[in-house]
């Protein structure tokens, strides 16, 4: 990730594994979010889900919109978007219709972001809690 120091004009492109949802997006994001919260880490199936915030305008639909399929929790403001084809998850509109949260995984570029917290760490799972002391591979070991 680099800071924000490009044009908040410049295009990047996401999309699913498949193919058939793509979009664009300005690559200037507001926030990123690794959020543990029990909701996030049960949508995702992972120990903390990885969004990204931008400004409604700035996110084009190129393809498949038609495909995707949302899911709403009742109970918050919590979507998980994904394609019908692959699972690939996607971006959403944010309830307010304000925002696109757009999964970081579904970017293939590097990205622009303002700011990057984590949040609801008092959530996040024993096993998570240290990840930074695990060996790393560059590939499958």
């Amino acid at each position: 990730m680099t800071s924000p120091d490009k044009s908040s004009h410049e295009k990047i492109k996401g999309g699913c594994l498949c193919g058939a949802v793509s979009f664009e997006v300005n690559n200037t994001f507001e926030k990123l979010f690794l959020c543990s919260c029990a909701q996030c880490r049960q949508i995702t199936g992972s120990a903390f889900a990885s969004n990204l915030f931008v400004g409604i305008g700035g996110f084009e639909w190129k393809s498949g919109a038609a495909e995707i399929v949302n899911y709403q929790m009742p109970e918050r403001d919590i979507s998980k978007a994904f394609c019908r084809t692959c699972g690939s998850g996607v971006p959403w509109r944010n309830g307010a219709g304000t925002l696109m949260i757009v999964p970081a995984g579904s970017i293939n570029a590097p990205i622009n972001v303002a700011e990057r917290f984590r949040i609801f760490t008092a959530e996040q799972p024993g096993w998570a809690s240290d990840l930074e002391q695990i060996a790393s591979h560059a590939a499958f070991p």
